[in-house]
């Protein structure tokens, strides 16, 4: 996915299983949590790639000023995605 793409519920399944290898102790978190995560994660990438020899303080404040693409309807669809092909 280049930071250019809109993120798809396929994609934020993709990215919750990664999250929950990563820190299990996510795995319980509620979808708006999860959104607001992934959405932060979307965001500095965006704003990283838009700057990508600027420092952390710049990237953070450009970040900051860029909309969630995340949404908790998309992480309630990927969970329930999740959820089917584990059982």
């Amino acid at each position: 996915m280049t930071v250019s793409d809109a993120p798809s519920v396929s994609r934020v399944v993709g990215q919750l299983r990664y999250l929950f290898e990563e820190r299990p102790e996510l795995s319980g978190a509620s979808a708006a949590e999860l959104a607001r995560w992934l959405s932060r994660e979307d965001r500095m990438a965006r704003a990283r790639s838009a700057d990508p020899l600027g420092s952390r303080e710049r990237v953070v404040a450009a970040a900051d000023q860029l909309d969630d693409r995340v949404t908790e309807s998309m992480v309630s669809d990927a969970l329930a995605q999740l959820r089917r092909r584990d059982s």
